[in-house]
Order: structure tokens, then C-alpha cells, then sequence
């Protein structure tokens, strides 16, 4: 009886490893199937991510070379063969017309890389969503190539860049707080605060680029920069600011002060201003003591023409300097910004500086910011200097030296000079005393000292010619900074 029970028992568990045995094999299959599916969809996620960085990066590249080529002293200067005079008003200085359009192409060899053509691989569709008309109305300028690709590798795989202005309508912004439709037609511009529609400060430009990879992914960045540089404007070709200054001028017939634009032979292509006055001031109080510094040559004071009835020799004028310095605390917050961002700094207080302290790498393409802290004596410096001096002591000129640019005695703000010479400077001068000139303590605002240029009678020199074109090589942009990024959904 046992043994059939036994049997019987046996006979029912027939067969269950093997059950057992398939379950476990099924499961280790399963896990296994997991296993490789998860490493193929790590290693496309791998791949996805991979592709998403190149692109990312090679997009990078593209805003950063257009970033680089904004600035005039790059030996790639998007406008280096003057190819669009109309987008620059001066040396690196965006003009550019709210439709207008430049882009940089990278095409890979033997392929044709068009954004304007709405059936290229390629097409911008991008603006017209974003500035409210369609490319064929942009005034799109001829491109130019990409500097990318060197030495005979690829570079960067974008396939363009564009620049153009930025609008409220571009960034969806109200920029003015004005509770109605952004604008589509006014340009922005960056006064150092933020963007504005009234044209302060500088142009602000917006630069997309888009990259196309090889397994068809696309990446579409973009910046909206502005140029970092000095914003300034001169009413007069000698500006002595403040109340109570001084003006002598030498006897010399060759020593001018002319405040007429030159519409010749200029070094840029912007146009002449309007003429200004040959020495500005900013009290009409001193109206007299300044004309009587011009007496010996009352005629070689030229330039904007004062209404009657003042006479139309010497062209004195009384103008307003800008609202960021009229008060000795602004001079010398503006003196501090110019010297962060000055290219070299002279330090030798209480020694005098001379021209020899002076850099000798300055030239037309390579104008620089040179601070003196203290005094600077330029006798026995007959050499040249591009862009912006500023001497925050006293300036002993000597009339053989040159300055194209920018000159400005901040500070102490007294200037003399004498012996003779050929030199001559063309730009703008500006004389504002912020600092009692004995102690060297800022002045108490609201009021500027008495700023002082005395020439010695028998100084030579041919004098200071205001011209823009210098002016706008002087304040050519340093960098331009950028502002925004954002990735645009594609």
C-alpha cells in the first residue's frame, strides 16, 4: 500500500524541475533582453547627447566668431574691405537699419548654403516669426565667409550666422513699459543700464546661429550684444567745463582751433557733423575772459558760427556737457570707468610722467586708452599718440607732439605749454577741473572748479581741429558684450 502511494506521489512530481528549470531560463532571458535594451537605449541616448553638445558647441562657435568679427581691430573685421559702408557709421560701429541683414556662411565642400532660399536645406525660417516680416523684406547684404575652417580642416559644423537689430517685437519684450504691441520698427540700444527704444548709448544687435549635423539634428542659438565702449559726445573742439576758466591762447598765425568737421580726406565712412564751436564753455559768464585769450588771432577761432550778436570770430560757444559729467562726483566716477577699461595705465605720482612713459604700439589700426595718474610733461616727445589720453593731473603740451583721438585733462584739469613745433591735435579735447589743484581732493558737487588752458605767447603748434572720424577710432569698441542667450525651439 505504501509503495503505490509512493509511486503514485513520484509519477505527480514527474517533469517540475524541467518546469522549474524553463521558468528560471525565461527569466534570466527576460533580464538579459532588459539588459541589452537598456545599453542600446543608453548608448542612443549617448549618441543623442553627443550629437545635442556638438551641436551645441559648433553653434557657440558660430556666435562667438561673429562676436570676435564685430570688432574693427580683428584682423577678420566683418567690414575690413568696406563692403558695408552703409552698416558703419566709423570703425566697427554698427549702423545697421532695422530691416537690415548680414550673414556669415559655412558651407561644407561642395554644398550651397543660402538662408535666404526657402527650398535650401538651409533657409533662415527664423526671422520672419521673429521680426514680423518675411526675408525677402529684409535688406539682406552680401555675405561673407566663415574664418572657421583653417589649415585645411573643417572647422565647426554651423551653417550660418546672422546679424541683425534687435527689436521689442524680436525679444518679446516691452521694453518701455508702454502696454501695447511691441515694437517691430524702432532698433534697441544699450546705454550701459539697459535697453532702450530712444537711442542712447549704443546699438544693441541680435546673432543667431544655426547648425545642421550630420544625422539631421538642428540647434538654433542666439545672442542679442552690445558694443562695449565709451559713449560720448563732444559740443566743441576745446570744451573748458566748470565756472571761472581760463583760456591763452599763443600768438602764432599757424595755431588754430577749428571746429568744422573735415569733409575731405577723411579716415572714415561716416559723414562730416555739423560744425561746432571752436572752444566750448559751459558758464556764458566766462565768455569775455575766454575771448580775451584769443585776441592775438580772434580769426583762427573757427567753427559754428554764434548767433548775433556775438561776433561770428573767435566762435566761442556755451554748450552742455553730458548729464554723466557735470558735477566733480561724475568726473570722477567717469574717470574711474575709463581707467578699468583703459589699455595701460601710467601710475608715477608724485613723479611727473613724459612722453617716454607714453606706449609706442599706438597707430590708426591700433588706437589705445592710456590713463596717466598724475602729471604728464610731453615736452621733447615728437611722436604721434591714437585714441584716448587721460591725464587726471596737469598736461604740459609740447606743441611738436601729435594726438589723434581723444584728449582729456580730468582731475587737476589744467593744461599749459610752450616752446615751438609742427604737431597738431585732430579730435576732441576736454578740460574739467573735479579736484582742488593743491590738495588733490574732489571738489564738493554740484559745482566743477576752474578748469585752464594757458599757452605761452610764443608757443608754436598748429593747433586742435575737432574731427569725428578720429573721435569714432577713439571709441571704437573694445568688446562687444553679450547681453542675452537663449536656445531656440526648433
Amino acid at each position: 500500500m505504501k509503495s503505490r502511494r509512493k509511486l503514485a506521489k513520484a509519477a505527480r512530481e514527474t517533469g517540475s524541475a524541467l518546469l522549474i528549470a524553463i521558468f528560471a531560463l525565461m527569466l534570466i532571458s527576460v533580464v538579459g533582453l532588459a539588459l541589452v535594451v537598456s545599453s542600446g537605449t543608453d548608448s542612443a541616448l549617448a549618441g543623442n547627447y553627443r550629437n545635442s553638445t556638438g551641436a551645441y558647441y559648433a553653434a557657440v562657435a558660430g556666435l562667438e566668431e561673429a562676436r570676435g568679427r564685430l570688432l574693427w581691430k580683428n584682423p577678420d573685421f566683418i567690414n575690413k574691405t568696406n563692403a558695408y559702408s552703409s552698416l558703419f557709421a566709423g570703425q566697427g560701429i554698427p549702423s545697421f537699419g532695422v530691416t537690415d541683414v548680414v550673414y556669415i556662411i559655412n558651407p561644407a565642400g561642395g554644398e550651397t548654403v543660402d538662408p535666404t532660399n526657402g527650398t535650401n536645406p538651409y533657409a533662415d525660417t527664423q526671422y520672419g516669426p521673429e521680426m514680423g516680416w518675411p526675408l525677402s523684406s529684409a535688406n539682406v547684404h552680401t555675405p561673407i565667409a566663415s574664418v572657421s575652417p583653417m589649415a585645411g580642416l573643417p572647422g565647426p559644423l554651423y551653417k550660418w550666422v546672422r546679424i541683425n537689430p534687435v527689436t521689442e517685437k524680436g525679444l518679446g519684450l516691452d521694453i518701455n513699459s508702454s502696454g501695447g504691441t511691441p515694437n517691430s520698427f524702432t532698433p534697441l540700444y544699450y546705454n550701459g543700464n539697459g535697453l532702450n527704444l530712444n537711442s542712447s548709448g549704443n546699438e544693441a544687435l541680435e546673432i543667431t546661429a544655426f547648425v545642421f549635423m550630420p544625422d539631421k539634428s538642428k540647434k538654433l542659438l542666439q545672442y542679442v550684444v552690445a558694443p562695449s565702449s565709451l559713449s560720448m559726445t563732444f559740443p566743441a573742439a576745446l570744451t573748458l567745463a566748470g565756472n571761472g576758466v581760463n583760456y591763452a591762447g599763443p600768438t602764432s598765425t599757424a595755431f588754430y582751433i577749428d571746429g568744422n568737421d573735415p569733409t575731405t580726406g577723411r579716415s572714415c565712412a561716416s559723414p562730416p557733423a555739423s560744425a561746432v564751436s571752436a572752444i566750448g564753455i559751459t558758464n556764458s559768464a566766462d565768455q569775455t575772459a575766454v575771448a580775451t585769450g584769443t585776441t592775438s588771432n580772434p580769426g583762427n577761432y573757427v567753427g559754428f558760427t554764434p548767433p548775433p550778436p556775438a561776433p561770428a570770430t573767435p566762435s566761442i560757444g556755451t554748450v552742455t556737457l553730458p548729464a554723466n559729467l557735470q558735477k566733480p562726483s561724475q568726473v570722477e566716477a567717469f574717470i574711474q570707468m575709463i581707467t578699468q577699461n583703459s589699455d595701460v595705465q601710467i601710475n608715477k605720482a608724485p613723479a611727473v610722467a613724459t612722453g617716454a612713459d607714453l606706449p609706442s604700439g599706438m597707430s590708426p589700426t591700433n588706437p589705445m586708452t592710456v590713463v596717466v595718474n598724475g602729471d604728464l610733461d610731453l615736452n621733447a616727445w615728437h611722436n604721434t599718440g591714437y585714441g584716448i589720453l587721460l591725464v587726471t593731473g596737469s598736461l604740459n603740451y609740447d606743441p611738436d607732439a601729435s594726438w589723434e583721438g581723444i584728449v582729456l585733462v580730468l582731475g587737476k584739469g589744467v593744461v599749459t605749454g610752450s616752446r615751438m613745433g609742427n604737431g597738431r591735435f585732430d579730435g576732441a579735447f576736454l578740460v574739467a577741473q573735479s579736484r582742488d589743484p593743491i590738495a588733490g581732493t574732489v571738489l564738493a558737487d554740484p559745482n566743477l572748479g576752474a578748469a585752464s588752458v594757458t599757452f605761452a605767447s610764443n608757443m608754436g603748434g598748429n593747433g586742435i581741429y575737432y574731427n569725428t572720424c578720429t573721435i569714432l577710432q577713439a571709441l571704437a569698441p573694445t568688446s562687444y558684450r553679450v547681453l542675452s542667450f537663449r536656445e531656440i525651439t526648433q
